[in-house]
């Protein structure tokens, strides 16, 4: 068996005084704690022993909250996103209105939101020029980022043999999305650029980030709500771009965190 060891609150809050209890339970320099921690997003272990586990909880005490240990066969994990585009007002929540012509609405009550969260990163995108007639145009090839807020796999763009072929062109793209978590492990995935803005009525504005935002406040209106780093940023009117994640990996494990982490965490 394998266990997770979990910050009870936002390590990033209390990384003054994290640190050097940190480097002193793992035997590490204050600097390489500080990496460790911020590189966990919300974890201090992902792979201990029970005894490692326990060692970890005990030295780390009921500093900054303290950690607990969870095996990790135990972790709740969200299923994989659904990409809504638009919402409509219901009572006691909403009625999302999903992507996919095969999903019915999914009405979601507020109590039942578990977590509101935020993300964006830098993606690169390779652009190349395809051969033969099948196709003309210039093929992408997109990360998974773009996969999880347009529901477009990943190559659906390219296709049919290449007689020929140029060398591809790289470039970057900003991806922004937001994500809901239900209580039961549902997840909702939308992005702002894609989104159908009338369910906010009166409070709709012509700003896509503003409405962007005034979603993620319509998600989260229960007040055992957690929220990600990045909707916090948002929430205080600050730009994503703060929260610095490096790519979808540390938003997931962000993500996993905030659904397994005791009650304090929010």
């Amino acid at each position: 068996m394998s266990y997770s060891v979990l910050f009870r609150q936002f390590p990033l809050d209390k990384l003054d005084a994290l640190a050097p209890i940190v480097a002193q339970t793992f035997g590490i320099t204050d600097f390489d704690a500080r990496t460790k921690i911020r590189k966990g997003w919300g974890f201090l272990e992902r792979e201990a022993t029970e005894d490692e586990a326990r060692r970890v909880v005990d030295a780390m005490g009921d500093l900054a909250g303290g950690v607990v240990a969870v095996e990790n066969a135990q972790l709740q994990t969200p299923a994989g996103p659904k990409v809504i585009t638009g919402f409509e007002p219901a009572e006691n929540g909403m009625t999302l209105r999903l992507q996919s012509p095969q999903e019915p609405p999914r009405q979601v009550e507020w109590s039942q939101v578990a977590v509101v969260a935020a993300g964006g990163f830098t993606e690169d995108i390779i652009l190349r020029e395809s051969g033969g007639n099948e196709q003309k145009m210039g093929q992408m090839m997109i990360g998974l980022g773009v996969f999880l807020v347009t529901g477009i796999p990943t190559g659906i763009l390219g296709g049919g043999k290449k007689k020929k072929e140029a060398k591809p062109a790289k470039y970057s793209r900003v991806i922004t999305f937001g994500r809901i978590v239900t209580d039961g492990g549902e997840q909702f995935a939308f992005s702002p650029d894609h989104f159908d803005y009338s369910g906010l009525g009166g409070k709709k504005q012509f700003n896509a980030s503003l409405n962007f935002r005034a979603v993620l406040r319509e998600f989260a209106r229960s007040p055992s709500v957690r929220l990600n780093l990045g909707a916090r940023l948002l929430f205080e009117n600050r730009s994503l771009s703060f929260a610095n994640y490096a790519g979808l990996h540390d938003f997931e494990t962000e993500l996993l965190w905030l659904m397994n982490a005791p009650a304090t965490a929010s």
